[in-house]
């Protein structure tokens, strides 16, 4: 759901109660968009390691799969055996 659907749900008693109900559903609707739906309150929640410029989105994709190249994945010899029948 986005902003617009949340704010509406969310801030309905508020729109229906305003003598400006378009104007108040558009304030509601930034006042929503900047409190939640922003990379800076998930980062804050420790939802995400680190809020990058798409410029330099490249560049740590780059990062991560050169530091996955060399990862070695160990299996266990055998992870089921057979059972007696």
């Amino acid at each position: 759901m986005g902003p617009d659907g949340a704010a509406n749900i969310i801030f309905r008693k508020d729109i229906k109660d305003s003598s400006d109900p378009v104007q108040t559903r558009k304030d509601k609707i930034q006042e929503y968009t900047d409190k939640v739906t922003n990379p800076y309150v998930a980062a804050s929640k420790g939802f995400v390691d680190d809020i990058i410029d798409p410029a330099q989105t490249r560049q740590y994709v780059a990062a991560a799969l050169e530091m996955l190249s060399s990862k070695s994945e160990a299996r266990p010899k055998k992870k089921h055996g057979n059972i007696p029948l």
